[in-house]
């Protein structure tokens, strides 16, 4: 897939999204299960959401100055 992230589809399957999460389907599966990453159902399908992916990854970002000791 050689899409941007602005290219993106608004909803993911379990495919591309484990694709912009840069893991594999069965993270994302798992990521679910455990509430982590909101999906809605389309029929049988799962879908996700571009943005609450984004937005997971940015809550689970974390920045070097998170860890650094205070000076």
């Amino acid at each position: 897939m050689s899409t941007t992230l602005q290219d993106a589809p608004l909803l993911l399957n379990e495919k591309e999204a484990a694709h912009l999460l840069n893991c594999c389907e069965k993270t994302v599966y798992t990521i679910r299960k455990q509430g982590k990453i909101p999906f809605m159902r389309l029929g049988n399908a799962i879908r996700y959401s571009r943005t609450d992916l984004v937005k997971f990854i940015d809550t689970q970002s974390k920045t070097i100055t998170d860890n650094a000791p205070e000076v």
